[in-house]
């Protein structure tokens, strides 16, 4: 046993020690205690364990500039792990700049930074997996995400309105695209989607005005009603699928219809007659 804690990192070390010894707190058990500056709130997660979710006490108007989520925080004499940010945390605080998360955070819960409208930049520590419901809706300063490979899940409308944000590379844990999830991004110069994505949601990049590419992965099945609407500046689409992916009349509204669309060369007549496909009259097949 020796030689195996050896090879663990100081945090997963640090957090295993934390939580073997659980707590007498039921969830919903919640406390308060500032860090640099700000007071915030936490509430025990799940019932005799040491994991936290926090969010911010002092108001949004007392909030300014970087600030930076601890990882742990002491409460009687019991430490416990900040692991979520909470649902609505810092919902409207338009004051904040940059926030730093510490690594142990797992879950962004639904609408935790929505409207954070100065919010430029923000971490994405190993362990997060969750980005909640409209989790950064309006945070159209926010120029940049690291999509990092431990993340699986995005909510409803997750960057919605993030006008400054200008890609989004997407990791091979992603297997579908929730609605709205990129609705408004106008700056993302292009679209590539890795080859684990299967289902593409409602009006899910609907106004990405500036994208001038779109790109598909090869198991796409699904496309749904205005994925990609008023994408007009988009000039060539790439899809390696053999079946036509299901979508709608209006899943590329308002692109034009005579760009090149290049499938697989066996499968040209199949697109030429699919649903939302036959939108498009210059098909080019490939091997």
């Amino acid at each position: 046993m020796k030689q195996t804690l050896k090879t663990l990192s100081p945090l997963v070390l640090s957090l295993l020690m934390l939580t073997t010894a659980c707590t007498g707190y039921k969830a919903g058990f919640t406390f308060e205690e500032e860090s640099n500056g700000i007071t915030f709130r936490y509430e025990v997660v799940v019932s005799h364990t040491n994991y936290v979710r926090v969010f911010p006490v002092t108001g949004a108007n007392l909030v300014e500039g970087s600030i930076a989520i601890p990882a742990t925080i002491e409460y009687e004499d019991t430490r416990f792990v900040v692991s979520q940010i909470g649902h609505g945390a810092f919902l409207n605080y338009n004051r904040i700049t940059s926030i730093t998360l510490p690594p142990s955070i797992s879950t962004i819960e639904d609408s935790a930074f929505k409207n954070c409208t100065s919010l430029a930049t923000i971490n994405t520590p190993q362990p997060l997996s969750v980005i909640g419901a409209y989790a950064f809706e309006n945070c159209s300063s926010l120029q940049s995400f690291d999509f990092d490979a431990s993340i699986s899940t995005l909510g409803k409308g997750c960057f919605m309105g993030c006008s400054s944000l200008r890609e989004a590379v997407f990791p091979s844990s992603f297997t579908s695209i929730p609605d709205m999830a990129f609705y408004g991004c106008a700056l993302f110069s292009a679209i590539q989607l890795p080859p684990t994505i299967m289902n593409i949601g409602h009006d899910a990049f609907h106004g990405c005005i500036n994208a001038t590419e779109l790109t598909f992965g090869s198991s796409v099945q699904t496309i749904g009603q205005r994925a990609f609407a008023d994408c007009g500046n988009i000039r060539a689409i790439s899809i390696s699928t053999p079946t036509p992916p299901a979508c709608y009349p209006t899943t590329f509204e308002g692109i034009a219809s005579d760009i090149p669309v290049t499938v697989p060369m066996p499968h040209v007549a199949d697109y030429q007659n699919a649903a939302g496909w036959n939108h498009f009259t210059n098909f080019i097949g490939t091997y």
